[in-house]
């Protein structure tokens, strides 16, 4: 896994499951890859640095918890979508659309509600 995919996949780890130590975020990562918890404890750091990450509590007992910045939402945003389209095309967001729809049934209505003013956006300019 390369050192982004990593950090990436940490940063997912840390927003779904909530406050957690470098050994939840180790033991979600051993289900699908080899990694050592000094690496895990590396990434974690950096993305603290990073401001991306807030950490709590005592050296050996430090909980992260994921803080969404503008942002880095609106970079998360833009990599996802550039991937799944570069991808899987029309495809591929047909199936993100069915995925928010069993995640969030209501981010669907929302998204339309964003295409409606983005097209009247347009359409006044």
């Amino acid at each position: 896994m390369k050192k982004g995919e990593l950090q990436e996949r940490v940063q997912w780890i840390v927003r779904a499951s909530g406050p957690c130590s470098t050994a939840d975020v180790c033991t979600e990562l051993r289900h699908s890859h080899e990694i050592s918890m000094n690496a895990v404890q590396t990434v974690l750091n950096r993305l603290v640095e990073q401001g991306l990450l807030t950490r709590d509590g005592t050296r050996r007992h430090y909980r992260y918890e994921a803080k969404p910045t503008e942002e880095a939402v609106k970079q998360n945003a833009a990599r996802a979508a550039r991937d799944l389209l570069s991808r899987s095309g029309e495809l591929g967001l047909a199936h993100f659309i069915d995925t928010m729809d069993e995640l969030q049934p209501d981010a669907v209505g929302k998204l339309e509600r964003l295409l409606a003013e983005r097209r009247a956006k347009r359409e006044g300019s």
